[in-house]
């Protein structure tokens, strides 16, 4: 259920822009290591609460996996994050299309 979004549990029925959403939870998972829902707590709502652009690492500390080398320079993390939580919008016409993430 947690790669599934809020309309396809409400419907059965997939989207265009299903799979977007999968993805990018699918990409919030190799950044935390974590599972989509853990202890009852929901990964994407997780990050979008603590999330902040104007902090380093989006403040992002506690949530990304320290084995991604968190004492380097990150490049890239920000794109791939803004990616991942493009995908995962509640509204599905805000994600974007496969063909625009890939």
């Amino acid at each position: 259920m947690g790669y599934m979004d809020p309309k396809y549990y409400m419907t059965h029925r997939l989207t265009k822009k299903s799979d977007a959403y999968s993805f990018g939870v699918l990409m919030l998972e190799l950044i935390t290591a974590r599972k989509p829902i853990e202890h009852g707590k929901y990964i994407v709502r997780e990050v979008q609460e603590k999330m902040d652009k104007a902090k380093d690492l989006y403040n992002l500390h506690e949530f990304l996996d320290p084995a991604i080398g968190l004492g380097t320079t990150l490049k890239g993390l920000e794109k791939f994050v803004g990616l991942a939580m493009r995908c995962v919008k509640e509204a599905g016409s805000d994600r974007p299309m496969m063909a625009e993430v890939v």
